[in-house]
C-alpha cells in the first residue's frame, strides 16, 4: 500500500490553531466557572447561629409492649 505524502506545515499549522483555540476555550470555561462561584457565594449569605432556632429534644413516652400487658 503506497503512502500518501503529507503535508507537515500545514499539519503543525493545524496543530498549533487548534491548540490555540482549546486554550482559549478553557480560560472562558475557568472564567465562567470563577465567576458563577463568585455569584454562588455571595449569594449565600452565612445565617448568624442566634437565627437558627434550636430544636429542643423530644421526650418519648415509654410505650408497653403486647408481651408486657397482662
Amino acid at each position: 500500500m503506497a503512502r500518501l505524502p503529507q503535508d507537515k506545515d500545514r499539519i503543525e499549522r493545524a496543530t498549533r490553531e487548534s491548540q490555540t483555540i482549546i486554550d482559549l476555550e478553557r480560560q472562558a470555561r475557568e472564567a465562567k466557572t470563577a465567576r458563577l462561584r463568585e455569584l454562588r457565594l455571595s449569594a449565600e449569605a452565612p445565617v448568624p447561629a442566634k437565627t437558627i432556632p434550636k430544636h429542643k429534644p423530644v421526650s418519648r413516652k415509654t410505650t408497653r409492649k403486647t408481651s408486657d400487658v397482662r
